[in-house]
């Protein structure tokens, strides 16, 4: 019950952070810096729990939760990360581009959907 209220807070108080964050910098560039603050906090998150005992429920609050209602793209970098790091470059290239290349042609699909 602590980890479903752990990500639930979480991804409430990273959706407001987002939020705020694209209202003090508008357009994509708000969306650009969410991005790129997402990825250095997971990695800082990432390191910190690395090195330091503490509980699933404050990793699943920072990272899944705050993190993941800040951005996914943290989490799509954290996991390319740590494909390359278990020797398995070709998959975690293969993630990289594929990705990107369905998330743009899921997109393209659902504006055509109802346009």
């Amino acid at each position: 019950m602590y980890s479903f209220l752990g990500v639930f807070v979480g991804g409430g108080l990273g959706a407001v952070l987002r939020w705020l964050t694209g209202r003090a910098v508008s357009g994509h560039w708000g969306v650009f810096i969410v991005n790129v603050l997402g990825a250095f906090f997971i990695g800082l998150a990432y390191a910190y729990f690395a090195r330091r005992a503490a509980g699933p429920e404050l990793k699943l609050f920072i990272m899944t939760g705050c993190l993941g209602g800040f951005t996914t793209f943290s989490t799509y970098l954290l996991d390319f990360a740590q494909l390359t790091a278990a020797g398995k470059q070709g998959e975690a290239f293969f993630y990289l581009v594929l990705s990107v290349l369905a998330g743009l042609a899921a997109l393209w699909a659902g504006m055509k959907c109802l346009g």
